[in-house]
Order: C-alpha cells, then structure tokens, then sequence
C-alpha cells in the first residue's frame, strides 16, 4: 500500500500543466501528483513501480503504449470523437470544468480494486460533527444547515451532508444543473461504499461533492430506503474516515429522519441545531423527542440542543 495516490500527468500540449496547477492549488492531500514532459523518465518510473495512475491526452496513446503493464490505471482525457483505443484505458472528457475532470478521476480509482492506499490521518484539530434536526416538520432545516454551512465555510472548510429522506436543493442549481442533480446518487453511494468497507471512501467522497449555493456537499439518497440501511456500525465508519482521512474542519448534518443510527450521530455532535417550537403541535412533538432521548439516556443530546430563532 502507498500513503498517496500518486498521479502521474504526461504532458505534450500544455492542457496537463494547467490541469497540475488546479490540483496543487486546491491542496488535495490524499494525491501525490506529478508532471512529466519527458516520455524515457515516465517509462523509467513507471517500471518502478512509482506511479498508481497516468493521466495524459488521447492524442499521446501510441506513445505510451505498454504502460499500462507497470501502472495500475491509465486514464486519457479524450474530446469525445470515439477513436479506436485500448479498452485498458479509462476516457474522461477533456471539455470540462478542472474540478469535474478530478471527480471523475478519484471515482475511477475508487472502483479500482487494483490500487490500494493507506488509511492516512491529518495532523489538525479535531473535526467538529454539527447536527441541524427538528422532531416536527416545515421547521426549515435544511435552509438553516446551508446557512450554517456557508457562514462557517467564510473560516473553516467546511462539508455539509444532506440526511434527509429526498432531495430538496432544486432551488439552488441553475437549470442545466437541475437536470443533472435527478441522476446524482449521493448519499445512496456513500452508503454502497460503507457496506463494501472499501479502503478508499475518502476519494469516493471527494468524487462525489456538488457545490450547493457556494457550499460543499453530497447530495440526499437516490432512493430514501438507503438511508434505513445505514447501521450504526456503518456510521461509525463514516465518522471515521471524515475525521481522519478529510481536510474538512466542520461536517454539516442536515437530518430529515429519525433512528438509532441517526441517535448516534446526534451522540457524535456537539452542537445540534433545533428550529424553535412554535405552534402546539410543535411543542407538543418537541416534548415527546426529549423524553425519547430521556428514557434512552441520551441526556447529552438533549445538553447540546440549541434552539433557533
């Protein structure tokens, strides 16, 4: 196993080294990226075994020929015109934002079973677990976890998850986004990845982050029963690897339902945002959460409840 993923960029047009740039500039630490121009240096540490993945141009698949004997992935960043390649190879779109092309790339190594990267963990203060949930509905919830998220992002880095039982962040994708949120799996995959227990969950979240109104996140479940799936072991897991194996400082819950699973997270924050109890019926459905909590010695949930205005 290697602590990094090291990635390799062949480069003979000048795309790959912008495409370096990004990737060092917005600091992804479970890579290890380099760029090469010289193609008897690339081979040289390919047959080194000093390479887990080779991103280049399909305009250079001649060229590198063969590598993919001593590399585990290779991917080529292609414009779409169907050539005849080596099905060996892995085709990510070329016209695309940076930011995509590297999602896709960290999605494709984490369904490789080929390569196999160390559970590293991040020197830094603890990671702080938030919780926004309100027993009754219409409360708001979700626009008061965005808010908080992105009030907290101005100094931290910050990643909100969406807990709830359907997808409701239409409002903030353009109209071509808004297409596309209907095929995203978000959560759904997260929880695929927690039952696998594979080693590469980290990437796997990284590949799957929508910028919701300015904001990091992953998307609800594709379909709610997955949710009721996830297990307190599962969660526990997922803690984890977002303690551990993430650069992010606050993690945002935006939790739409209620189980033993989610009374454990709620155990794992130390804040937990609730809407004020407004109406009778609120109230009357506030009351009836804490005695639950009470009766199932989850004191210190209740110790961490703030209400909201």
């Amino acid at each position: 196993m290697v602590n990094k993923l090291r990635i390799a960029l062949y480069d003979s047009s000048g795309y790959m080294t912008r495409l370096a740039e990004y990737i060092c500039r917005k600091g992804y630490q479970m890579l290890e990226t380099k760029l090469y121009t010289n193609l008897p240096f690339l081979k040289k540490c390919a047959a080194a075994g000093e390479i887990d993945v080779l991103l280049a141009g399909e305009e250079v698949a001649e060229e590198i020929a063969g590598l993919e004997a001593d590399i585990s992935q290779v991917i080529l960043l292609t414009e779409g015109k169907g050539i005849n390649l080596p099905p060996a190879y892995t085709l990510v779109f070329k016209y695309q934002p940076a930011q995509n092309i590297v999602q896709e790339i960290l999605s494709h190594v984490a369904e490789n079973d080929e390569i196999h990267v160390t559970q590293w963990s991040y020197r830094r203060k603890r990671i702080e677990f938030i919780g926004v949930y309100a027993p009754f509905g219409g409360g708001g919830v979700t626009t008061y976890a965005l808010t908080a998220a992105k009030e907290l992002s101005e100094r931290h880095r910050v990643l909100y998850i969406s807990l709830e039982l359907f997808c409701g962040l239409d409002m903030f994708f353009s109209e071509g986004k808004h297409q596309e949120i209907i095929s995203e799996r978000g959560m759904s995959e997260v929880i695929f990845y927690l039952k696998q227990r594979k080693d590469k969950l980290a990437m796997k979240l990284e590949s799957l982050i929508s910028v919701i109104d300015g904001v990091r996140g992953i998307l609800a479940v594709e379909d709610y029963r997955d949710l009721y799936q996830m297990t307190k072991e599962d969660m526990e897991l997922f803690l984890d690897v977002l303690e551990k194996q993430t650069e992010y400082e606050k993690i945002i819950f935006d939790i739409g339902y209620l189980s033993d699973t989610i009374l454990f997270l709620m155990s794992q924050c130390t804040r937990i945002y609730m809407p004020k109890a407004i109406t009778e019926s609120q109230q009357s459905k506030k009351r009836a959460f804490e005695r639950l909590l009470i009766r199932e010695n989850n004191t210190r949930i209740c110790e961490n409840i703030q209400e909201m205005e």
